[in-house]
C-alpha cells in the first residue's frame, strides 16, 4: 500500500447546505488552501455551489474549487463535515439528532475518524453542536 503525501494548501467540505457552503466561502477568503473540493449526496448541489463560489475567486488568492468524491479527500490537509439534515416543521431535535446519526452512519464520525484514521485525537475535531450552541448564546445575550 503506498502512502498518500498531504497537500498542506487543500481542503475538502462533505455538505453542501447553509453551513458547509458559508464555510467554503470563508474559506476562499483566507487565503490560506489553493485547493477546495466540494462533497455532497447531491452531485449537482456541490457543482452549483462550487462554481458560485468560485466566482469570488477574482477577490481572493487563485485557488481551484470544484466538486468531487471521497477520492479526493485522500491527500486533504483538512477534511470538514457539515452534511446533516435541517429540521422541519413539527420535528423534535430528537427527531432530527436520528435523522443525522443515519446521515453521519454512512459519512463518518468524530470517534470513527479518529480510529480510522490513525491520527492523534488532537488532530481530529468534530464540531459537535457548535451551532446550536452559537443559536443559545445569541438568544442568552439578546
Amino acid at each position: 500500500m503506498s502512502k498518500v503525501t498531504v497537500n498542506p494548501k487543500k481542503a475538502v467540505m462533505v455538505g453542501c447546505g447553509f453551513v458547509g457552503s458559508a464555510s467554503v466561502f470563508a474559506l476562499m477568503q483566507s487565503g490560506l488552501f489553493t485547493e477546495i473540493v466540494l462533497i455532497d449526496a447531491d452531485k449537482n448541489k456541490a457543482e452549483g455551489e462550487a462554481m458560485d463560489i468560485s466566482h469570488g475567486i477574482p477577490f481572493a488568492r487563485p485557488m481551484k474549487i470544484y466538486a468531487g468524491d471521497y477520492d479526493d479527500a485522500a491527500d486533504a490537509a483538512i477534511i470538514i463535515v457539515s452534511a446533516g439534515a435541517g429540521q422541519k416543521p413539527g420535528e423534535t431535535r430528537l427527531d432530527l439528532v436520528h435523522k443525522n446519526v443515519s446521515i453521519f452512519k454512512s459519512i463518518i464520525l468524530t470517534q470513527v475518524a479518529i480510529k480510522l484514521s490513525g491520527l492523534p485525537e488532537e488532530r481530529v475535531i468534530g464540531s459537535g453542536t457548535v451551532l446550536d450552541s452559537a443559536r443559545l448564546k445569541y438568544k442568552l445575550n439578546a
